[in-house]
């Protein structure tokens, strides 16, 4: 196997260097564009943990023994029983893992999905810190470890979302091709 000089030697590992690349659209700047957006947007790892985090918690609130008995749970205590926060979060974080799960079979894009799932997570961990916020004082750590999930959510959300624009999810750039007007989107 000889080297070429343009390539990483690291690119001969991988079974698959000898193989085509998948076509996404005619145009080649688009195409790459969108295999660069696909290659790196391949990593849903931020959007597991968040989402395993999510189920973890909702069964922790799920169990018999009272979580929100601190002072710094007052205001989510007066929004939302344990019970309902628990079947909200282990409801949210299953689906995001199911839809992350077929996201990652061939042929089955899924992010319009993952988009949503991101965003509902989002407003999920920032009503929590938003409700420790709110129960000051006592200052607690809920504010700081759910506003990074919080802000982790909203990152992976962007992901999410130029992987949309990659898939061409609404088909406005097959539309925009054809010479037809793009008109409602939904």
């Amino acid at each position: 196997m000889r080297i070429s000089k343009g390539r990483c030697w690291l690119v001969y590992l991988a079974p698959w260097h000898r193989q085509a690349m998948i076509q996404y659209d005619p145009d080649p700047a688009i195409n790459e564009r969108i295999r660069r957006a696909v290659r790196y947007g391949q990593t849903r790892w931020a959007e597991v943990w968040l989402s395993l985090i999510m189920v973890t918690l909702g069964g922790v609130l799920l169990l018999p023994e009272p979580t929100f008995v601190g002072p710094e749970w007052r205001v989510i205590a007066s929004c939302v029983t344990e019970h309902t926060a628990g079947t909200i979060s282990v409801s949210v974080g299953g689906a995001r893992l199911l839809a992350l799960w077929i996201n990652g079979r061939r042929g089955r894009e899924t992010s319009l999905i993952r988009t949503l799932g991101c965003m509902s997570g989002f407003a999920f961990w920032l009503a929590l810190a938003l409700g420790f916020a709110a129960a000051y004082p006592p200052l607690s750590t809920g504010i700081a470890v759910y506003g990074v999930l919080a802000l982790a959510e909203l990152h992976s959300s962007g992901r999410a979302a130029s992987d949309m624009a990659a898939e061409d999810t609404f088909g406005l750039r097959k539309r925009r091709r054809a010479g037809g007007r793009l008109g409602r989107l939904l």
